[in-house]
Order: C-alpha cells, then sequence, then structure tokens
C-alpha cells in the first residue's frame, strides 16, 4: 500500500515526540499510517527550527514527576541522562554528522606548516 504524503507540522512533531519519549523508534513510528515518512520528519527537522527544537529537546525539557521523594526525582534525572545519552550515541552511529548538519559542515582535518626566520635548516648526513 502506498502512504499518502503528511505534513510534517508542530502538532504531528508533538505526537512523534510523545512517541519517542515511550521508547517507540522513530522508524517505528512513521511505519504507522496516519505519520509521515522518515525522510518527510528528518527533512522537516533540518528545515524547521522550532521542529528541530522540539525533537532535539524531548527528554530534557519535559518536567520531572510531581513526587516528594528526592530520590525517585533524582532517579528520573539519571534515568533521563542515559536516555540522551544512547540517543546521542546511537544517532552518532547511524548518522555522524547529525539529522540537521552535512559532511560538508564538519570540520576537516587540516595541515599546519611551521617555519620562523632565517630560512631553511640545513642537515647534512654526518649530523653538522
Amino acid at each position: 500500500m502506498i502512504k499518502k504524503s503528511k505534513t510534517v507540522n508542530k502538532k504531528v512533531m508533538q505526537q512523534i515526540v510523545d512517541k519517542l519519549a515511550e521508547g517507540i523508534t522513530l522508524t517505528e513510528i512513521c511505519q504507522a499510517d496516519d505519520m509521515p515518512s522518515y525522510r518527510s520528519v528528518t527533512r522537516a527537522v533540518q528545515l524547521d527550527e522550532d521542529l528541530w527544537e522540539l525533537y532535539r529537546n524531548m527528554l530534557a525539557m519535559s518536567p520531572l514527576p510531581d513526587v516528594v521523594d528526592q530520590r525517585v526525582l533524582g532517579a528520573e534525572v539519571q534515568r533521563r541522562k542515559l536516555e540522551i545519552e544512547t540517543l546521542r550515541w546511537t544517532t552518532a552511529r547511524n548518522q555522524p554528522h547529525g539529522v540537521r548538519d552535512k559532511k560538508e559542515d564538519a570540520p576537516q582535518q587540516q595541515a599546519i606548516t611551521i617555519s620562523w626566520a632565517g630560512g631553511d635548516v640545513d642537515v647534512t648526513k654526518d649530523g653538522g
């Protein structure tokens, strides 16, 4: 069955982010009939700064649970840190330059030439 194209707007992106927060992968989310394709989502976050912020900050920006026990809050913070680091690691392996960054934008290795006044150094075979 051919999937109809669905526009990725803020409302759709919020649904995607909510499902990502539940642990469902973007690939699995995009396979649903009521969701846009994976390519549409990645293209949308490349082009729209608001959608990029939603996608990028889904875990870090969501409010902590309303509990009194500080140990529960600490555990939740640590869980989120672990999940963010796992997502960052996985994304780095799958998309080394990120969703928005292009390979051309990545820092390139450059050669450094060191020179000093007085010209060339004369190196002879016997060291002097």
